[in-house]
């Protein structure tokens, strides 16, 4: 569904610009355009305001059957999926468009939440300075993890490159704010780590927008904790999920680049499926 932010108000807010918006600790939702209602009694636009009962009447009426997708859009959807890669060293210079930025963040934006907290921020990193205190951190963080494997594993570890921090055009840090929603959630009263899963799921589908755009995204998680925290000067209660790059890319692998590298290989899912309790096989269709 097309969003209808104004190109100004989009390119502000993609290049950095500053504007009044909501308080902080609060996330405000995209504007969207509404569908077009058909029918014998819906000819025209949905006309209830936003927030009013007539509004939520019509949003809980179903519009239609939940149909499966056509054939095409089930393949693409899929092909996203499949062919979705960390990437780390085929980054090309090329900025990336307003346009397209906009969109990966409004995919990340529509993610399921937790109580509908939306406890995830998005930080655009493009300043050069910002950028090589990060690459120091990892540089720092990468040198102690290369030191907590054995010997073997060791020297293919430092013949990885697990960072475009540097080539990317643009870092991304999406954080989670562990306060919003307030001291009682909806759906995190008994595991408080939830808002945490929300945030990936944020991240994720960032990341599937970005392959259907045709742009890579490496995330970087080797960093000391409390590194991210000080560099980005976040507030408390306010912490890193992931500190990803992005930008075009010249090539992407055909599988996992740590698997072409002999770190490891992807399991069968057989192995992963289990029947009613854990361990249980036979779990397969019937």
């Amino acid at each position: 569904m097309p969003i209808s932010m104004p190109p100004a108000a989009a390119s502000d807010l993609c290049s950095g610009a500053t504007a009044s918006g909501p308080a902080a600790g609060e996330t405000a939702a995209p504007e969207h355009t509404v569908p077009e209602r058909t029918g014998p009694e819906n000819t025209g636009p949905e006309k209830a305001a936003p927030g009013s009962a007539g509004h939520a009447a019509a949003s809980l009426g179903p519009d239609g059957p939940a149909a499966p997708f056509d054939a095409a859009e089930r393949a693409a959807v899929y092909r996203a999926i499949f062919e979705r890669r960390d990437v780390r060293d085929q980054f090309l210079p090329d900025p990336v468009s307003d346009e397209v930025l906009l969109r990966l963040l409004s995919a990340a934006h529509a993610a399921p939440s937790v109580g509908l907290s939306q406890p995830w921020n998005f930080i655009l990193i493009r300043d050069a300075g910002v950028r090589a205190e990060i690459r120091a951190a990892f540089g720092a963080a990468n040198a102690e993890a290369a030191a907590m494997f054995g010997e073997g594993r060791r020297a293919l570890y430092s013949q990885l490159k697990l960072q475009g921090i540097s080539e990317a055009p643009l870092c991304l840090c999406v954080t989670c704010d562990r306060s919003r929603g307030g001291p009682v959630v909806l759906g995190r009263t008994h595991d408080a780590a939830t808002d945490l899963y929300s945030t990936v799921c944020a991240v994720q589908n960032l990341w599937l927008a970005a392959r259907a755009e045709g742009i890579g995204v490496g995330w970087v998680s080797i960093f000391r904790e409390g590194a991210l925290q000080r560099i980005l000067h976040l507030p408390g209660g306010v912490v890193p999920v992931a500190l990803l790059c992005i930008g075009h890319v010249s090539a992407l692998y055909d599988r996992p680049e740590l698997e072409i590298r002999g770190w490891g290989q992807r399991h069968r899912l057989e192995d992963m499926v289990f029947a009613d309790r854990w361990g249980r096989g036979d779990a397969g269709p019937e």
